[in-house]
């Protein structure tokens, strides 16, 4: 009996020594990791409070893309499904998640807004796939920097601004998340795991292939490559596969569209002369034909352009460099991605969330904060200061285009020279980046004057109060008192009319005390009254009563009428 209960008692000493490894290892990964958590923890929570209550855009305007996935989404209560029944500009993948996202919406009663929990639901998914990045940004700090520098990048990383609002605008974070997953599991050399993050990301948007001549490189053994490809190839055809035995027709202008798409926001779309963001097709999503139309012709011949980056990169690939060594890996991703957006004809400031990343993780961390700013400001001049602000001022888009192509060139070349270790001193980096802040600032200077000015001139056309400030500035003598009865309209005329004349606000609500005694002393200390209000106004009733009309004149349905000032 002694025996038995001995042998039970050491085998349930046996069980919870072994429940304790896992359960220690946690711990020790915990405590490890302690301060990223942290990072991770306000990194998520501010994302999610962030999709709930924050509409993007803000004061400006509405600047999303998921209402429109919202009504593509739509179209599935009615039996139509992207790829199948509708072509759509992205792989299946993207499209699919969206849908699924769509479905679970609809199982919310809806909010008075249309389409709120697709929103925000899609918002909360994007989220999870934003904290799925910063932990792979971690992770390859981790691998290229000891883990203070990692934490470091990972605080830097996570404040900033461009991915907060990408989060509400497309999916870019999810295509993100697959490209850094090819990166950390290829520097972890697990080809199989690498293959299935590019298989996924191809079928999602077709840029995390950049990762794979990185991937084909960095593995040492011709074995890894080939579950590397052959991992690739398995998921890209079982994705496809489906949509290829439903019909064709809708699943290839996926992979079709960007070739025939034309350009735009970049200098191929400057050289064409094209100043407006960039269209999927024609607006029929049923005909394949429409898929990819152009919008314009181009200047320059594709085909040469083509062949010319395609041979750089070529000699690229053929260059001896460490391949093996992780830091070449991740620089030889980051090259490669920044020579595709030189190469392609179209670009859209939400691509700059995949660019930052590798700034910040190859970059010294103040140089890779510079260029990250530099490029976000660039991204937010075109969008939304040009598109938005100043969509008459085709300068202000051409300038941003040129100062970020410029920028990744730059970054291009400081890439290249950690692949290929060329001989640059870090004080000639300095410079050079230097010299891109000192362009940037003088861009923002004389780029801030000329466009406030224009700005100013733009709004003044559109305001719906021009004629009445046109006949002011003819008729009215400098110093006369304005007086405007509604808080609107007096925001909208102060900026034109406050340095020549005396702008007042006199407006008649029952929660202000009596208006008639400010009217009166606007009246009495002035030589002459100007009164801008609609027809039928009490102030005019008691300036009527009080003083002499000079004159009067009416549009559309505001008055302006001159009266006698003074005592």
């Amino acid at each position: 009996m002694s025996d038995t209960g001995e042998g039970q008692v050491q085998g349930t000493a046996r069980e919870e020594g072994a429940a304790d490894v896992p359960l220690g290892r946690l711990r020790l990964a915990l405590g490890e990791h302690r301060e990223f958590l942290l990072i991770l923890g306000l990194f998520l929570a501010f994302r999610l409070m962030f999709v709930l209550v924050v509409r993007p855009g803000g004061y400006l305007g509405v600047m999303t893309t998921f209402h429109y996935y919202h009504l593509l989404q739509s179209l599935s209560n009615q039996g139509y499904l992207p790829l199948v029944d509708f072509w759509v500009e992205y792989p299946p993948l993207a499209p699919w998640l969206l849908l699924a996202v769509y479905r679970l919406s609809l199982l919310i009663p809806a909010w008075t807004e249309p389409g709120t929990w697709y929103l925000i639901l899609l918002g909360a998914t994007f989220a999870l796939f934003e904290a799925g990045n910063l932990i792979l940004f971690y992770g390859i700090g981790r691998r290229l920097h000891d883990r203070a520098e990692a934490v470091r990048r990972a605080w830097i990383y996570g404040a900033l601004f461009i991915p907060i609002i990408v989060l509400l605008n497309t999916f870019d974070n999810v295509v993100l998340f697959f490209l850094l997953s090819i990166v950390l599991l290829t520097l972890d050399r697990r080809p199989a795991g690498a293959g299935v993050a590019a298989g996924l990301g191809f079928m999602t948007k077709l840029v995390p292939a950049v990762g794979l001549p990185a991937a084909w490189l960095h593995l040492p053994a011709w074995s890894q490559r080939a579950r590397l490809v052959a991992a690739v190839v398995l998921v890209v055809l079982l994705i496809a596969l489906p949509f290829l035995l439903a019909g064709p027709e809708h699943f290839l202008p996926a992979f079709t569209a960007m070739v025939d798409r034309g350009s735009w926001e970049t200098v191929w779309a400057l050289l064409d002369g094209y100043y407006s963001f960039g269209v999927a097709g024609g607006p029929d999503r049923f005909d394949p034909a429409h898929a990819g139309v152009a919008q314009h012709p181009p200047a320059l011949p594709t085909l040469p352009i083509t062949v010319a980056f395609g041979l750089l990169y070529l000699w690229l690939l053929t260059r001896r460099a460490r391949w093996q060594e992780q830091r070449v890996a991740v620089a030889f991703v980051a090259l490669s991605q920044n020579l595709l957006l030189l190469y392609s004809r179209g670009y859209s400031p939400q691509f700059l969330v995949m660019v930052l990343p590798f700034v910040l993780l190859l970059l010294p961390a103040w140089r890779g904060v510079v260029y990250a700013l530099l490029l976000s400001a660039a991204s937010l001049v075109e969008y939304p200061i040009y598109f938005v602000i100043l969509p008459d001022e085709p300068w202000l888009l051409a300038g941003a285009v040129l100062f970020r192509t410029l920028l990744l060139v730059v970054l291009s070349l400081e890439f290249a020279a950690q692949v290929f270790a060329w001989r640059v001193s870090p004080r000639r980096w300095r410079q050079v980046a230097a010299g891109s802040l000192a362009l940037g600032l003088v861009l923002a200077v004389a780029g801030g004057v000329a466009g406030f000015r224009a700005y100013w001139q733009a709004r003044y056309e559109a305001n719906p109060h021009r004629a009445a400030m046109e006949t002011l500035s003819a008729s009215a003598e400098r110093g006369a008192t304005v007086v405007v009865d509604e808080q609107e309209v007096y925001e909208q005329l102060y900026p034109y009319l406050h340095r020549r004349f005396q702008v007042t606000s006199v407006e008649t609500h029952d929660y202000l005390p009596a208006w008639q005694p400010r009217l009166e002393v606007a009246a009495r200390e002035a030589g002459e009254v100007w009164l801008y209000s609609r027809a039928g106004s009490p102030l005019h009733d008691w300036l009527a009563a009080h003083r002499a009309l000079l004159s009067e004149r009416e549009f559309d349905g505001w008055v302006l009428s001159a009266w006698e000032g003074g005592g």
